[in-house]
């Protein structure tokens, strides 16, 4: 039992030895060498744009990880109270996750812009394509749709060529509502 365990040990190893030094022998090969100054000299700019991005990240990374995790944290909260509405949740998850997580020599040069937060715009939930049953008022002026009697037989869905709501009225309480006043531009 202790000899199959030892030599099965001993396989794997054999395998990890033959493996890893052909891929990493690869990936050398792959890399390419970063460019060297001109005449064996010393990229300064260079060398201090990399010093400062390392310093920056001290701060930078754990800045932008408590900004992701409580933007996570609050796009679940938006998602639960607004009863699963999944684009409330989606623009602040985009906002607080995305974005760069590190800052690049190139950044802190100003050649790469520094993305703290991801971007806020969010496609429109996609709407249904039938049109209106109704069709928009060309005059300037608002109707109030009536509400619908109590003992209507739609059941809540409005047939075509109805004007009744879909809510069955919730107009105000104590008659009809006053009439409005002309709040044309023209």
């Amino acid at each position: 039992m202790k000899t199959r365990r030892i030599l099965a040990a001993m396989l794997v190893v054999a395998i990890a030895a033959a493996v890893i030094p052909a891929t990493s022998a690869d990936l050398l090969a792959q890399t390419a060498q970063v460019p060297q100054p001109q005449e064996g000299g010393v990229n300064w700019p260079g060398a201090g744009y990399g010093a400062a991005a390392l310093f920056g990240n001290v701060l930078y990374i754990p800045a932008k990880l408590v900004y992701a995790i409580l933007g996570g944290l609050v796009g679940g909260g938006a998602w639960l109270i607004t009863a699963g509405n999944t684009q409330t949740a989606n623009t602040i998850w985009r906002s607080s996750l995305g974005g760069d997580y590190v800052l690049t020599p190139q950044m802190v040069a100003g050649d790469q812009p520094i993305n703290f937060s991801g971007p806020t715009d969010t496609s429109p939930t996609p709407t249904s394509s039938v049109a209106p049953i109704n069709p928009p008022a060309t005059t300037s002026s608002v109707q109030p749709i009536p509400p619908s009697s109590p003992g209507s037989s739609s059941g809540g869905w409005n047939a075509p060529g109805t004007s009744h709501p879909i809510d069955s009225g919730s107009g105000p309480v104590g008659g009809p509502a006053p009439a409005l006043p002309n709040t044309s531009v023209e």
